[in-house]
């Protein structure tokens, strides 16, 4: 859970004061806080708060709670972490970066495209404009040794034409081989984050 300079951070005080930065340095027991926009400061002339810091990782998303005070810098805060950080999984199922083939078939539509990330309640795929929320689809997921196809629908939609399908009913062998992929893909990228 080793955080990165410029990394953005989200950042809530103890009684709700929140606010979005961006790592600035990293010491061994210390993370400066950097604006994204107007300089950082904290609420009412405090000295200290206690806070929690969230971020984004490949595999989800972590937590951290420590002691917020100003930094040496202007502008910039210091957060005392306290503890080791918790990784925090906000999805039911762990959700793994994949470029796999998949071909979707759509009441009106078919489509070969990619995916961007997959996990054993679906995938998000890219390009696919021409999929609609709520569509019912089915698929075809390439996961290289094997090919698993079922049914899903379309959840959700991002602004560069990515599709969020949820898996309606991925069962048995299908099912398991999917959340084999997953387990290894997972490992991978572990094992890559590190020194």
């Amino acid at each position: 859970m080793l955080l990165e300079r410029d990394t953005p951070v989200d950042i809530t005080l103890d009684g709700g004061w929140r606010i979005t930065a961006r790592v600035a340095a990293v010491g061994q027991d210390y993370v400066d806080l950097g604006p994204v926009g107007p300089p950082l400061q904290l609420p009412a002339q405090l000295r200290w708060c206690d806070a929690t810091m969230a971020w984004k990782t490949r595999l989800g998303a972590a937590r951290r709670r420590g002691v917020l005070v100003h930094a040496p810098d202007a502008g910039v805060l210091r957060m005392h972490p306290l503890g080791d950080p918790m990784k925090v999984q906000r999805r039911r199922f762990v959700r793994v970066p994949a470029e796999l083939s998949t071909a979707v078939i759509a009441p009106d539509y078919r489509l070969t495209t990619r995916t961007l990330d997959v996990s054993v309640g679906g995938m998000l795929v890219a390009p696919a404009e021409s999929l609609a929320l709520e569509d019912t689809v089915r698929f075809a997921l390439d996961l290289g040794a094997i090919t698993i196809a079922g049914d899903g629908r379309v959840v959700r939609g991002t602004t560069d034409g990515a599709r969020g399908i949820l898996f309606s009913d991925l069962q048995g062998r299908a099912e398991r081989r999917l959340s084999h992929y997953v387990a290894q893909r997972q490992r991978e990228l572990i094992a890559g984050s590190r020194p």
